[in-house]
Order: C-alpha cells, then structure tokens, then sequence
C-alpha cells in the first residue's frame, strides 16, 4: 500500500482528515509527521497514522513514507529551524515530494514576469533596497504598496500614498491595520529603515482593486495536479476585505463570495475579456512555473481585477489555504480531496 507523509507543524485539520479519508478509496494511507522528527536519515518515524477502522488518528511510529505532502511553512525563528530537515528530505531519492515550493516573491517575479504570456498581468515591481531609492518613484506614482519577499496571508503589506505633502502609511499587522502620518522625507526614512533591518521588501503601485463600497477584493484560483499529472482548476471565489483596508486575505477579517457575484451587470465584452485572461492565467501559470522555478503539486493564486477589468496577479501560493473549498460544489469538494492520493498513484506509476 502507497503511503501518503504530510508533513505539518499542527494537529489534523478538518482538510487533512477529509483527505485521509478519501485516500483509503484509492488504497494510499496518510499519515501526518513534523520535520522536527525528521533529524538524521530517519528510516522510522514518530507521528499520526490515519485508522480508517476508527475513522481517528493514532499515535505510532511508522517506515518514511515514500510520498510527501509538504504543508509547513517556515516562516519563524522556531519553524526555521527545521526547514534544514525538510530540505535534506528532498534529496533523498527514495522520497518523493507531490511539490516542492516556491522560492520568496522577488524570485518568483523574476523568472515569470518576463514572459510573453504573463508580463501583462505582474504589475511592474521592484526590490526595496534603500529607502531612497523607493522615495525617487514618488515622481512617477503618490500612492506604493510595500510587501515582504517572504510574507504570507497579508501580513506586513504597507501601504504608502504622498498627501500634500505628507506620507501617510497602513502597514497590516492583523487582525487589522496601523495607521502613521509622517510629515517629511526623513520621519518616514527612519520609519522604514528600522523595518528593512529585519525584514526585506519589494514594492509596486497601488492599484485599484476596491469595489464600489471602497472595499478590497481579489479572485483566488485553486489548482491542483489530477490523476495523470495534468493542471485543473479546481474552484474559483471572490475574497473581500472590510472597507478601506489594503488586503482582502481571510486572516485579516476578509469573507469570500462566490465567483458569479463578480460577474453581476457586467456587459458581455468585458465578461468575456474576464473570462479569456482568466483562461491565460490558469492554463499558462502552472507550466510557466515548473519550466522556470520548480516542480508543484497545487497552487493558490491571488488575482486583482482593476475597474477597467484588466487582471493582475498579486500573489502565488504553493501550500494555498483551503477555505476555498466550501465554495466549490459536493463533487468538486471530492475532487479536491482525493487530489493527493491520486497524485501519489500517478508518481508511482511512473516510478515503476
């Protein structure tokens, strides 16, 4: 029998029980292990087996899986310190990762915007090295967003707009956001300064993606590999956030909408213009990113839509969250569940 390793630094999501669940259809177990167990060259490990029989998880140790399903993210002193494990893990060549992540945004912008068919919905962006340097595009642009290269789920976006004179910035902290006025160059390059001590940045324009009501709001695209490794998108949903923040992330107090609700009163032409960029992203992304940066499984993408219907992507996630998925429809949902086992069949298809 496959076995189907996640690795997670929590206990069993709702999401992972349904997907273990659903594996013992197609003859895969899942078990659930953290890379702090992972020191050394484990050949067994300590961790939760799913028990179809009791439909709950028990405590056992158990061989490495052969498969791993990667849903850690690394993004704290603690966490860190175990990334090094999980990076050992995949040269191991008796394991097989179902993706194997992607580097931080400034890199990810890098290797994709340049494309042909792409470059016309990355929204032109830049690495803040100084803050100088960010301070000259106010002769081009009053209103910047600044994001961490290795945020996730919002955290740290700061927004920056040049009001007579003024600068007056919301950095999201979450549940909410801060708001600072500073009055000249100088406070706000002190501000700035000591936050690109710890953390690094890049910056683009603001754009507007509000609605009517002043309120941010994206698409997130859920995709996932299928039974004979091809991309599928899965389910499509609108996110929006409380009135004038910056983000619509659902961490920060954001709700999610089904895609139609988009689409009310919209004329058939820029429907259609909706629609067939949606088409590019979806079909152009996954490849791109596996020519270009590395081997995935899933992918969450974030995608603004500005009032002239013009997309953008804002944002590409390969350990995407799965709230999306009370959004889709009963048959879909189980799609979306059995994805991983199936993705196992088909990797060990081809290992044989």
């Amino acid at each position: 029998m496959i076995t189907l390793g996640v690795l997670s630094f929590s206990q069993p999501t709702p999401y992972l029980t349904k997907i273990a669940e659903h594996a013992i259809k197609n003859d895969v177990r899942t078990c659930i292990l953290s890379p702090a167990h992972l020191t050394g060259s484990p050949s067994i490990v300590n961790g939760l087996l799913y028990s179809p029989s009791k439909e709950e998880w028990e405590s056992t140790p158990f061989p490495l899986p052969s498969f791993i399903y990667d849903r850690c993210f690394y993004g704290n002193k603690k966490t860190k310190l175990f990334k090094f494990h999980t990076d050992t893990l995949k040269m191991r060549e008796d394991v097989h990762f179902l993706g194997y992540g992607l580097p931080d945004k400034w890199e990810v912008y890098q290797s994709l915007s340049s494309l042909p068919e792409l470059e016309a919905f990355f929204p032109t962006t830049r690495k803040l090295t100084s803050v100088a340097y960010f301070l000259s595009h106010f002769t081009h642009h009053d209103n910047w967003l600044i994001k961490p290269i290795n945020g996730s789920q919002g955290r740290g976006l700061i927004k920056v707009e040049k009001v007579s004179g003024q600068y007056v910035t919301k950095e999201v902290v979450q549940p909410g956001e801060l708001l600072h006025v500073f009055r000249s160059d100088a406070h706000l390059k002190k501000w700035l300064h000591i936050r690109m001590q710890h953390v690094d940045y890049l910056f683009q324009p603001f754009l507007p993606l509000q609605n009517k009501k002043n309120a941010p709001f994206d698409l997130r695209l859920l995709l996932q590999k299928d039974e004979e490794g091809k991309w599928t998108e899965r389910v499509r949903a609108i996110r929006t956030g409380p009135k004038n923040y910056i983000t619509s992330n659902l961490a920060g107090g954001g709700e999610m909408l089904p895609f139609s609700v988009l689409l009310h009163g919209v004329s058939p032409v820029k429907r259609k213009k909706l629609e067939d960029q949606l088409q590019t992203i979806a079909e152009c992304l996954p490849p791109a990113i596996e020519k270009n940066i590395k081997t995935l499984f899933e992918l969450g993408i974030d995608i603004g839509v500005d009032p002239d219907y013009n997309l953008w992507i804002l944002d590409i996630n390969s350990k995407p969250g799965h709230k999306i998925v009370t959004m889709a429809s009963p048959s879909v949902k189980t799609e979306i569940y059995e994805a991983p086992s199936r993705y196992c069949m088909y990797l060990s298809s081809i290992k044989r």
